[in-house]
């Protein structure tokens, strides 16, 4: 099977118990099967294997178990190469000055919330403060 989702290939959840995985397996496979499909037969049944593939990973736990963990993993390695093409000064790095501006923005914006003193201000400066008020 070529990469693909295979909760995607299925139309199932991520957290789908076994019996929506089989519910979702079966009408997949009524519906791709070649021989319900006389008018494209070549088609129906190239959906119909990665139907069953995708079923067979998702069916044994062991390898659903396997398949979540590594899935995981190429999304966080995904995550890194976009963050490093940011960093790196692609064509998106405005998108880098945007977010930064907007964290600035949230921390000032949650410091005027929650009354903190501004950064500068440390907790002896606190207390010489307190005690020679300007």
């Amino acid at each position: 099977m070529s990469f693909k989702d295979c909760y995607q290939v299925l139309g199932v959840d991520s957290d789908a118990t076994q019996e929506e995985i089989k519910r979702a397996f079966r009408r997949l496979a009524l519906r791709y099967h070649p021989d319900h499909n006389p008018e494209d037969p070549k088609q129906a049944e190239e959906k119909f294997k990665e139907v069953n593939e995708a079923y067979e990973v998702l069916s044994d736990e062991a390898k659903r178990r396997q398949y979540d963990y590594l899935m995981s993993r190429l999304e966080q390695r995904r995550r890194v190469f976009m963050v490093e093409d940011i960093l790196r000064g692609s064509s998106s790095s405005g998108i880098l000055e945007e977010l930064l501006r907007e964290l600035a923005a949230l921390d000032t914006h949650l410091d005027s919330m929650w009354g903190r003193k501004p950064r500068g201000c440390r907790r002896g400066f606190d207390r010489r403060c307190r005690r020679f008020p300007p």
